[in-house]
């Protein structure tokens, strides 16, 4: 066993006030009784904490954390814009990934490996903002009910479309109308502002494809506006109850089920997606379609850098706790730096394989329709649902190609989806008291331990709950809903989140209220502390104080931008769907679904004032609590050597 010993580590350089400060970091034995290496499974796939369990190996964490960010968006919103802002939108948007995503997922993920609690209780650190973990929980929780309809319909669309791809792309069902016509398309643009809808209509010559009219008038058999759901759709629903078990059978034991699915839910969909890779750009017109892709655009948006900043909060799925969540199963001294930098590269090598992929695929049947690409290019539910099945009609063995792809499809949106709903069930496990914990049947510690056992009850009951709130997503008109819930739900909450993120953890984490304001140097502390077992712990040191100056200077800057921005660019417009514009009442259901993830932040932080009021000790409201930290003793720094350290709530945990 290593000895324990005290380095004096200088911190890097940060904001002018913060430097030239130096922080005494106790060197901890590793539980392996060797110094952990940068292995994926670093801390000897041990089970550090027996009571609330770790992921079977570091690796299944990083495959969860890479699944959760790449989501659908990937095929059928990215390549639109690129497309649409030109090929150097690639190069803006990687530089933006380092300099902007980078930093916030290496916060997030921080946070919750330090604290081992969802963002709830891990926010319990800055008791006047502990609303920022309430509020992405309540979003989160919002988004995951509408997000499995859209897997619900990729499922029928796996089941279905290639079993009978030339009933798809004919005209000869009696779903068609005289408008059908299968062949020539050609783009009528629409507003869309980054959001999975309100993109593109394919049409021809004014009349309406044959794939847009089977899903249309078919699969969603779609009423005439929101002010008519109709009926609930038979077929989807039962994808809908499929969708849902799955997400039960994913969950059932924890993480430990979590980490196995995410070798199906993010490898999988790189092989597959690489494999229609190699195929697109093999097909005749695919290079037209790249270099469509890539070519600078003739002029910039006034937007761009919105568009950027946008495109990757949203598609990282940032501010939404899903980060926190995962990394608050790993090992204290996991090396959660490096996860952070394989999310960000692997983020960015799927935008881009995923780009040119599509875009090989639509050069390929610009060519077959003799039209230029321009005429096929589309985004949201009409490139997946209507383009991609236009272009597997016209591919030799095109069922299976059309297989793939919605398989592709739904394992992507499935690795996301159980991330959003495990955000939501270990946010509120966190929050049960221990003693009913102990309560509970079960063994202490394993596979079938208590805490495991418990997280099945509550997953399938929330599931269950989240199916039936999810049923009017399923009916007529549910693609109306889900267009207003889908606009307003993440419109400018993640961006509020994310500045709350960086001014807590920057400026009022702090035991005390000095002048100085010691909140950054102390978080820095905590992370040095943290990743001291890395292999290059200068390099970690220098990375801190790199990504310091992000959280402390540009990273709020960015976000208020994009909060000023927003609304400025999108209010103005009114929302619609294809060729329908929403009712002005609409709106009032919009801003009420925004502001109810929002409200949490003023409602929990009046709360922890009062409290603290009630108790007659109002310095509780802007310090950390006595009993937050690491959620193990051993963890803690002062406690094992006798050094003065936060007092624990019981032996075994915090």
């Amino acid at each position: 066993m290593a000895s324990k010993v005290e380095e004096t580590i200088p911190m890097a350089p940060t904001a002018a006030p913060l430097q030239q400060q130096q922080h005494v970091i106790v060197v901890e034995p590793s539980d392996t009784g060797t110094t952990p290496c940068c292995c994926c499974c670093d801390d000897g796939c041990t089970e550090e904490s027996a009571e609330r369990g770790n992921w079977s190996c570091n690796f299944e964490s990083i495959l969860a954390s890479v699944g959760y960010g790449v989501g659908a968006g990937y095929l059928w919103a990215m390549p639109y814009l690129i497309y649409r802002n030109g090929g150097f939108f690639l190069l803006a948007y990687f530089f933006s990934q380092i300099f902007v995503g980078f930093p916030i997922v290496y916060l997030e993920m921080a946070l919750g490996q330090y604290t081992s609690q969802g963002p709830i209780r891990a926010w319990r650190g800055v008791p006047i903002l502990q609303g920022i973990g309430v509020g992405m929980v309540v979003m989160s929780a919002i988004y995951c009910i509408y997000h499995n309809s859209l897997l619900a319909e990729m499922l029928y669309y796996m089941f279905y479309v290639p079993g009978d791809l030339s009933s798809t792309a004919s005209c000869d069902n009696y779903w068609n109308t005289p408008n059908c016509m299968s062949g020539c398309v050609e783009e009528v643009q629409e507003y869309d502002y980054n959001e999975p809808y309100n993109f593109t209509h394919l049409i021809c010559g004014g009349l309406e494809t044959s794939a847009m009219e089977y899903r249309n008038n078919y699969v969603l058999q779609l009423s005439e506006g929101i002010h008519n759901m109709g009926a609930v759709r038979g077929p989807l629903a039962g994808c809908l109850f499929l969708a849902w078990l799955l997400v039960v059978l994913g969950l059932s034991f924890g993480v430990k089920s979590l980490g196995k699915a995410a070798y199906v839910t993010t490898l999988l969909p790189m092989f597959f997606t690489i494999v229609m890779f190699l195929r697109a750009v093999t097909l005749p017109g695919a290079t037209d379609g790249i270099a469509f892709l890539l070519w600078p655009a003739p002029t910039r948006s006034s937007s761009y850098f919105y568009t950027v900043i946008t495109a990757i909060v949203h598609r990282l799925s940032l501010g939404h706790g899903g980060y926190t969540t995962l990394a608050s199963y790993n090992r204290f001294h996991n090396n959660v730096l490096r996860d952070a930098v394989l999310v960000i590269l692997i983020d960015f090598l799927m935008v881009l394989f995923c780009a040119v992929t599509i875009f090989g695929f639509l050069g390929f049947l610009a060519h077959q329709l003799g039209v230029d690409i321009s005429e096929v290019v589309t985004a949201g539910p009409d490139l997946v649902y209507v383009t991609m099945v236009t272009v597997f009609s016209h591919l030799p063995v095109g069922s299976s190609w059309a297989a793939l792809f919605f398989l592709t499809l739904v394992l992507l949106t499935y690795g996301s989806q159980l991330v959003l709903v495990e955000t939501v069930i270990t946010s509120l496990m966190d929050l049960i008291p221990e003693g009913l914990i102990k309560n509970f049947p079960g063994r202490e510690s394993g596979l079938l331990s208590k805490r495991t056992r418990l997280h099945g009850v509550m997953t399938a009951a929330v599931c269950f709950l989240f199916f039936l709130l999810g049923l009017p997503y399923v009916t007529q008109g549910g693609v109306y809903l889900l267009t207003v819930a889908d606009s307003y739900n993440a419109l400018i909450q993640p961006y509020i989140f994310i500045l709350l993120e960086c001014v807590a953890l920057t400026y009022l984490y702090s035991p005390s209220c000095q002048l100085c304001c010691p909140a950054l140097n102390r978080w820095l502390s905590d992370l040095s502390h943290m990743l001291q077992h890395v292999c290059c712990f200068c390099c970690a040191t220098i990375v801190n104080g790199m990504t310091a100056v992000a959280w402390v200077y540009y990273i709020p800057v960015v976000m208020l931008a994009q909060i000023i921005m927003g609304p400025l660019l999108w209010w103005p417009h009114d929302l619609g769907y294809l060729s329908y514009i929403f009712p002005r009442w609409t709106a009032i259901l919009g801003h009420f679904i925004l502001s109810i993830s929002l409200i949490m932040v003023p409602l929990v932080t009046l709360v922890n004032i009062i409290i603290a009021l009630v108790r007659g000790r109002p310095s509780e409201i802007v310090q950390p609590p006595a009993d937050w930290g690491p959620y193990l003793n051993k963890h803690r720094r002062g406690v094992a050597t006798g050094q003065p350290g936060q007092p624990p709530v019981d032996d075994t945990r915090m």
